[in-house]
């Protein structure tokens, strides 16, 4: 049974990720996705809250807090890690600027390619990180595909119009899907997490990350809705490959990663939906960009 529910999170992590990625190439234009990252003092913001004020707070806090070791180790890794694929659907969620999501998703995951398997051996003795490890998955899982689907939509935007509604479907059903998976197959680690001060410390990682991103957002109530989301929303993907490749002897840094990327995924699900439900009774209505089709 284990091995079922293994694959199947295997299944529908790469049909979220993948898909994701397609959608959004297949909905938006290059320029659309380039256009919002032209404004580089909120790019720097962006980097300087994704990878010096959360990291510096959360690696600040672990030092004083009584944790276990391996649960501060998580915990790190997440604090260096942006760039989540679940960022485009969170902010179609919150009828935020999905363009710009799109584009910063995408600064994100390249400066954590760099940044992750450097600064992780400072802080943690003992360990090295292969940058390519890193970079691989990110680059094959999201990056490619988003490019072929950006030149898919270039040449052939119809085709392009109807794979976007049907991958965007797909990608909501396998969302839940991995969220009940999580459950089932490490319920017994999340249990065991209680008791040691993970989850609470997950409340306020993402609290505090949420509150970061949403007031270095500028003066859009849409991309700060977008910075916020990003900021609080680390990159799992990055996360649980640096803590399998590195720690396989010591499955609660994995775990760790799990239960925070779950924590947040559904504190953040939580607040997206209710932004979006007020951008629907305010009658607002995004820009051309902002939504997928």
């Amino acid at each position: 049974m284990a091995e079922v529910l293994i694959l199947l999170l295997q299944v529908f992590g790469l049909l979220f990720v993948v898909g994701s990625m397609l959608a959004m190439g297949f909905s938006l234009t290059l320029n659309m996705i380039v256009q919002p990252l032209k404004n580089w003092k909120l790019d720097l913001l962006g980097l300087i809250g994704n990878f010096v004020i959360v990291p510096a707070i959360i690696i600040g806090m672990g030092t004083v807090l009584d944790l276990p070791d391996d649960v501060k180790i998580g915990f790190y890794i997440l604090a260096l890690a942006a760039g989540a694929p679940f960022l485009p659907k969170l902010t179609q969620f919150a009828k935020g600027n999905i363009a710009y999501a799109v584009g910063l998703m995408t600064l994100l995951m390249v400066v954590t390619i760099v940044v992750l398997p450097l600064v992780l051996p400072l802080i943690v003795e003992g360990i090295k990180i292969n940058p390519w490890d890193v970079a691989k998955p990110l680059i094959f899982l999201m990056l490619t595909p988003l490019g072929i689907a950006l030149f898919i939509n270039q040449r052939y935007p119809d085709l392009a119009d109807h794979a976007a509604k049907l991958l965007n479907s797909l990608t909501t059903v396998s969302l839940f899907a991995l969220l009940f998976l999580f459950f089932a197959q490490f319920w017994d680690q999340i249990i065991d997490t209680f008791g040691t001060g993970t989850v609470g410390f997950a409340i306020f990682f993402i609290a505090i990350a949420l509150v970061v991103g949403y007031f270095l957002g500028g003066n859009d109530q849409g991309t700060k809705r977008v910075s916020a989301l990003g900021t609080a929303q680390r990159n799992i993907a990055a996360g649980i490959l640096t803590a399998t490749v590195n720690f396989q002897d010591r499955p609660m840094v994995g775990v760790t990663v799990l239960v925070v990327s779950l924590v947040g995924l559904i504190i953040l699900m939580v607040v997206a939906g209710e932004w979006g439900r007020k951008s629907s009774k305010e009658g607002s209505v995004p820009r051309e960009g902002n939504q997928v089709a």
